[in-house]
């Protein structure tokens, strides 16, 4: 019998090996392709050790999008200043992952001067993003960043962890190239409200969620922290719309101002500064001319 059982052992430990020595081959191979900001969803791609930067982005999609479509190379160039961004789009990832994305740059000995937090009230609303199970599809395997989430508190981690893992053995994972468009020229011709309002059901269901926002303010406030921690200056910035102000806005800049006050964090509501259609490739991203735009009128002006 305690053959038998060392037996079973020594299988289990060789068939952990091979798993994690494969998921590790199929990362280095994916990783030696240099990726870029701009070139990838991914942050672990792009993100090394020891490195400093002067503003480091969080949120979703309207913080990626400062980054997409070579718009990285376009703020940087703007503000002369060296950018990293780790926002993350396409409904995969909540503001709870954000904070493990933002401890683990710190963990890896980075430091950022700025860290300009998009704050999309969708961000602090949303019942799915916190427990979409594919946050991690387009991340680099490793045991650091694996045990480092194993010991992190979050919903949903036992599915998002098999989806990480499982994501490494893909035919997807290993053809990952980096991959830009030069600009995104595509423009609105004017705003459907239709549209608009099915957006806000897409983002919130069928009603805001008081529950959710309460526990994202929470997750938030634990972010400045972290911030302050690691000597960075946190400043909460709300993104445009060619519709202006999104549900839940009211709420989310009253947290903004509260945070202001107890640790002197500047916010900035943009909300309603560029409402011309044709500065957005769809109803709520700017388009490239739109980057330009904010990043030469605001953005710039907060950096320097």
């Amino acid at each position: 019998m305690k053959k038998f059982v060392l037996q079973i052992l020594i299988f289990s430990l060789l068939a952990l090996t091979l798993v994690v020595t494969s998921l590790e081959i199929s990362s280095y191979i994916v990783q030696s392709r240099n990726f870029k900001n701009s070139e990838t969803e991914s942050n672990t791609l792009i993100m090394k050790d020891n490195e400093q930067y002067d503003v480091l982005f969080l949120g979703i999609s309207h913080a990626r999008n400062f980054s997409r479509h070579r718009n990285h190379e376009l703020i940087e160039k703007i503000t002369n200043k060296k950018v990293i961004n780790l926002g993350q789009g396409g409904g995969i990832c909540g503001v709870n992952e954000q904070k493990f994305y933002l401890q683990y740059f710190y963990r890896k000995k980075n430091k950022a001067k700025n860290v300009l937090f998009i704050l999309s009230p969708p961000l602090m609303y949303s019942e799915t993003l916190p427990i979409a199970s594919n946050t991690f599809e387009e991340e680099v395997f490793s045991i650091d960043f694996f045990i480092n989430y194993l010991l992190f508190k979050s919903e949903n981690k036992s599915e998002r962890i098999i989806e990480y893992i499982r994501s490494k053995l893909t035919k997807k994972w290993l053809l990952t190239q980096p991959h830009s468009k030069e600009n995104e020229s595509t423009f609105l011709t004017s705003v459907d409200m239709k549209i608009v309002k099915e957006g806000f059901v897409a983002a919130y269901g069928d009603s805001l969620s008081h529950t959710r926002f309460t526990k994202s303010c929470e997750t938030v406030e634990s972010i400045i922290e972290e911030t302050k921690t690691n000597d960075s200056k946190i400043i909460f910035i709300f993104p445009p719309a060619p519709f202006g102000k999104w549900p839940g806005h009211k709420s989310c800049i009253e947290f903004a101002k509260k945070m202001e006050l107890k640790y002197g964090c500047k916010y900035y509501d943009f909300s309603e500064a560029i409402t011309t259609p044709a500065y957005y490739y769809d109803h709520h991203h700017l388009n490239s001319k739109g980057v330009e735009y904010f990043a030469r009128t605001f953005l710039n002006p907060i950096i320097n």
